[in-house]
């Protein structure tokens, strides 16, 4: 029985999510009883075991749906883990970026679609509503026929009709000539909106020019100038000195005597003392010792073998260190050829843009290094801690337990022994000295760009403090338009339903002021219904104005929504291009933020 690839899909993630909560376990008692239980899960599947697939089928028969969906949405809601070195880089922060907004996109188009069809109509709320409307178009339908019967005995009907739809196809007009002088002042008002960004524009490049004039851009200009000649004459030779320092460091160790060939001496020395001392132990138990103090004698002696074994491995992983250190040595030298070169370079031309950005990276890489020849140090430091305090329990042992005096060749070679590594404990101790006193300008350094570094993000939590307080200002204007629209909105609602009951009105009053002069010919009663139409005539125009007056408003208004929210695109804009130029602290250039550009 084949199941599911959604089901397989969120198992298989389930086991490993499982697999990675046990590894980090600490007890390696549980982590081989999941082994047991996982290896017996997938034996069972392959088997067919019904134990096993019974209610893996009952959990996941009767949710099939839901895990498609969930299988489905996985794809799109998982977040992809990047290193924080590789988003250092511009084009993998915009990917990550990109891949975020798009994501979140998703997220809400899919809550949209869900809303949606749970707002569905239901069927039989629609036929009902369908089955009102045919009995509203029944009951009009009745009513044109009344109305025809009505009129058919009048006199001057039609010219009546003619006249009611005159006044309708003059609304017509009127309507298309409102709109398409609401269309014009908005092309207007668009046209003012772009001279005054001309305008604008042009003001301030006249300022730029002025400012040119007076000499701030040459100012400028002489502190870049001023700042890389400092770093060209002081900073560059003063690393190259203390990297010349290192290096005469590295010579001298490395120009010392070999003592490979004494190690290999000592360690064979040992040896023969720890067969030696093999072979008393195995006679001193074939003749069954007289004394437990013997014995005991002997497996000290036997410990103070292994302990030079020890020390004699750790004195040939300390060779092998000053191997990797001449390595390293090598590799300043090339450093130390391409900085000489680089201050000739220096010397004819000044950094500029991208230059200057890989020489920060530069200057970046050499702290790494830094801190790996810290951390060499410290491993120095602590196996030459271990090796003391093994060197003083071997003379403590000495002193306590003294040998017999049948062994008097082995205690010359073991005294010779521990002269050897004494020496050797000692020359380490003095490289790790001269490995710290070369350390010490680049710990300096390393200060200043921290300090550098603090005061860089203190001005990036001032400039982000000033973002926020724009953008509540911004907000709040936004609400307080908002506000405003909506009450213009109903006002104008409340117009228009008056407008309506107005024609209404109106409409109704020319009906009876027809039926009346049909039935009396009083020029009295004609003249009342008369004047009281052109009083309902000048009303309605009283009304259509305040309308017009309304819209224009309100046009003005949704202009200036409009304008507030591309304010509010573009200052979101800005921040993203500040976020994504903060992220390199040390060569972030001045931002729009800075120079108060915030006017457009």
């Amino acid at each position: 029985m084949r199941l599911p690839w959604t089901s397989t899909y969120l198992f298989l993630n389930s086991v490993r999510k499982a697999r990675c909560s046990y590894v980090s376990c600490s007890s390696e008692s549980s982590l081989q009883s999941f082994l047991h239980r996982r290896s017996s899960f997938l034996d069972g599947i392959a088997a067919g075991n019904h134990d096993v697939i019974r209610p893996l089928l009952a959990w996941l028969l009767p949710q099939i749906s839901t895990l498609q969906k969930r299988a489905f949405l996985a794809r799109f809601l998982v977040d992809v883990e990047i290193p924080a070195e590789l988003l250092l880089a511009e084009d993998m922060n915009k990917l990550h970026a990109q891949y975020d907004s798009l994501r979140e996109q998703f997220i809400e188009t899919h809550r949209h679609l869900e809303g949606l069809r749970q707002i569905e109509r239901d069927p039989i709320k629609v036929k009902e509503h369908v089955s009102e409307l045919q009995t509203e178009r029944d009951h009009l339908l009745s009513k044109i026929t009344k109305f025809k019967c009505k009129f058919q005995d009048v006199e001057k009907a039609d010219e009546l009709l003619e006249a009611v739809e005159e006044v309708k196809s003059l609304k017509v007009e009127m309507s298309k000539l409102v709109d398409t002088m609401i269309e014009q002042r908005q092309a207007l008002n668009r046209s003012l909106g772009k001279n005054q960004k001309a305008y604008s524009k042009l003001q301030h490049m006249k300022i730029l020019l002025e400012d040119a004039h007076n000499g701030s851009f040459f100012d400028k200009a002489s502190h870049e100038i001023q700042a890389l000649r400092f770093s060209a004459k002081q900073k560059l030779p003063e690393e190259v000195a203390a990297k010349q320092v290192h290096l005469h460091a590295l010579q001298e160790v490395l120009c010392g005597p070999n003592k490979s060939e004494g190690l290999a001496s000592i360690q064979s020395k040992l040896l023969a003392v720890n067969e030696e001392l093999k072979n008393k132990r195995r006679n001193g138990l074939e003749k069954h010792s007289e004394n437990e103090d013997a014995s005991k004698r002997e497996s000290m002696h036997w410990q103070r073998a292994q302990m030079g074994l020890i020390l004699a491995n750790r004195s040939q992983a300390a060779n092998k260190k000053v191997a990797e250190l001449t390595e390293c040595r090598d590799k300043l030298q090339r450093d130390l050829d391409q900085k000489s070169t680089a201050i000739e370079e220096v010397k004819a031309t000044v950094l500029r843009g991208e230059e200057l950005k890989t020489y920060v990276e530069s200057l970046r890489s050499k702290s790494a290094v830094y801190k790996k020849m810290k951390k060499e140090l410290d491993d120095m430091d602590s196996e030459y801690g271990a090796l003391i305090k093994n060197q003083k329990l071997l003379e403590e042992q000495i002193e306590m337990h003294p040998e017999f005096p049948e062994d008097k060749v082995d205690q010359t070679r073991k005294r010779a022994t521990a002269k050897n590594l004494r020496k050797m404990i000692e020359e380490v101790n003095n490289l790790i000295k001269d490995l710290r006193n070369q350390l010490n300008p680049q710990v300096k350094e390393l200060k200043l760009l921290r300090a550098d570094l603090q005061s860089l993000e203190i001005e990036q939590a001032e400039k982000k403090q000033h973002y926020t307080d724009m953008c509540c200002l911004f907000d709040r204007k936004v609400t307080k338009l908002e506000a405003e629209l909506a009450s213009s909105t109903k006002e104008y609602e409340n117009e228009k339903e008056g407008v309506k009951v107005r024609a209404a009105s109106l409409e109704k009053l020319q009906a009876t002021l027809m039926e009346e002069n049909v039935e009396k010919e009083n020029g009295s009663v004609s003249t009342k219904i008369k004047l009281k139409i052109e009083q309902q005539q000048e009303v309605l125009r009283e009304v259509q104005r305040k309308q017009q007056a309304f819209k224009e408003t309100e046009h003005f208004n949704s202009l200036q929504m409009g304008m507030m929210k591309d304010l509010l695109t573009l200052v979101a804009a800005k921040l993203s291009l500040y976020s994504s130029s903060s992220r390199l602290p040390i060569f972030s250039t001045a931002t729009s933020l800075d120079t108060g550009d915030t006017s457009n």
